[in-house]
């Protein structure tokens, strides 16, 4: 199937109609279905020295707050908009030494 360029977004239309209303990932949450989402975090700073790529920790002990909001329009600061649905806190610590 083609790729869409404009990727369902604003009001130009592209060859085709395919382009116009491609396929647009799916981001909403069905109810009763698990949903996986996958973040990466850089927990590291690349440096060149001597020609070589170091990483470096930023640091070695680190929190994570994931939450999860519901928000129907408008902004997260508006009165009466959101609703915080969960809130998870981790704490994680690196092995420093690279052990």
């Amino acid at each position: 199937m083609p790729i869409p360029q404009q990727f369902g977004r604003g009001d130009k239309m592209g060859r085709g109609p395919y382009e116009k209303s491609g396929l647009i990932r799916e981001t909403s949450l069905h109810p009763n279905k698990t949903k996986v989402e996958k973040f990466e975090i850089p927990l590291y700073i690349e440096e060149q020295k001597d020609g070589k790529l170091l990483r470096n920790p930023i640091a070695y002990d680190f929190v994570i707050d994931v939450e999860l909001w519901y928000l129907p329009y408008g902004k997260k600061d508006d009165p009466d908009n959101s609703i915080m649905w969960k809130k998870y806190t981790k704490q994680i610590s690196l092995a420093k030494g690279g052990k």
